[in-house]
């Protein structure tokens, strides 16, 4: 009789990016278990850039929940829930601290579950709800802790060194070729990223224009890229009035997964703390991430190809934001154009 094939759950009920960094976690499920059946658990829409991975059995979404329709919402969480009561599930990790995640752990009957510490969470109800809790990042690696998860559950000899992993299917591949050369694109270019989901993590427009002008200068050709939202499009067409060249706007004209071939082909990347920092690691692309209010040492690119700038303990004020609360204290504005050149020309020289 052949041996069973395991299957797991993966539960990650945050943004793009944090799904993207579960991919370590994933080639060690796979390689401890080649054979295993991996299931992905995620807020709607956010499980697109592994929608193509062909080592992701099925994407299984749930609802924000931000969303304002609550009876349309307790609906189908009551069917997702009755799903993972169906699977046969011999392992489950969840890696966020909702306590939605506690519910859902407790309907994989018979699997080996796992939950994450944290202070908020210290409940019997929360504890008790899996078979295990993992300890917080602290102040280490988010990668670190989710495969410390793995080890909660019993699996050994876990490898810490695991690197982000992205599949780019062909199509993928002759789609980006196919914007290229509508563009007259080279290979003679760089890709900048300049916006982020949060404001508080917004560099200067003024900043932005000023390396397109430095690096267009040197002969590159400065891509510009954005998700779809209208407000991320904008913002990149506010930049595009602020330089002096020519460059190439495509704000909301790629995917996730068309946005990572752009970047794999390109001479370095410029980005903030966002998904798109986490694709140039995950394609081994040379680059630089700027930060302001996360914690780097949490949520950095898992790359040492890709240099982050961050605040330093001098530079704790700013006149524009120094007087705002929470995180707008922890604004960009401090890093100047010169030093990110400093850094991208170091890392690509």
């Amino acid at each position: 009789m052949s041996e069973k094939r395991q299957r797991f759950l993966i539960a990650i009920l945050r943004f793009h990016g944090d799904v993207l960094l579960t991919t370590p976690m994933i080639s060690e499920i796979k390689r401890i278990f080649p054979d295993s059946i991996i299931d992905l658990l995620v807020y709607k829409g956010t499980g697109s850039i592994l929608e193509l991975d062909d080592r992701i059995n099925s994407v299984l979404e749930a609802e924000p929940s931000a969303n304002s329709n609550f009876i349309k919402r307790t609906f189908k969480e009551i069917l997702l829930l009755r799903a993972l009561r169906n699977t046969k599930y011999d392992f489950g990790v969840f890696l966020t601290t909702q306590w939605r995640m506690a519910l859902m752990a407790r309907c994989l009957r018979g699997a080996r579950t796992a939950g994450v510490d944290d202070v908020k969470r210290r409940k019997p109800f929360w504890i008790k709800s899996f078979s295990s809790i993992s300890p917080a990042a602290g102040d280490g690696h988010i990668v670190k802790r989710n495969l410390a998860a793995l080890e909660t559950l019993g699996l050994t000899s876990i490898e810490e060194k695991r690197e982000l992993s992205l599949i780019i299917p062909q199509e993928i591949k002759n789609r980006i070729e196919e914007i290229k050369k509508n563009h007259r694109l080279d290979s003679n270019y760089c890709v900048f990223h300049t916006v982020s989901r949060r404001e508080t993590k917004l560099w200067k427009k003024e900043s932005f224009a000023q390396l397109i002008d430095h690096y267009a200068d040197q002969g590159l050709k400065v891509v510009l890229t954005s998700g779809p939202d209208e407000k991320e499009i904008n913002y990149l067409k506010d930049i595009e009035k602020l330089t002096k060249t020519n460059l190439i706007n495509l704000g909301g004209e790629t995917r996730l997964i068309e946005l990572a071939a752009l970047i794999k082909d390109a001479k370095f990347f410029l980005g903030l703390d966002s998904v798109a920092s986490h694709i140039a690691a995950a394609v081994e692309t040379k680059g630089v991430a700027l930060f302001g209010p996360s914690n780097p040492n949490n949520w950095r690119p898992w790359s040492n190809k890709v240099s982050v700038i961050s605040r330093g303990k001098e530079e704790e004020f700013c006149q524009a934001h120094g007087h705002m609360e929470g995180k707008y204290k922890k604004c960009l504005c401090y890093i100047n154009p010169e030093r990110v050149i400093e850094e991208l020309d170091k890392l690509v020289n």
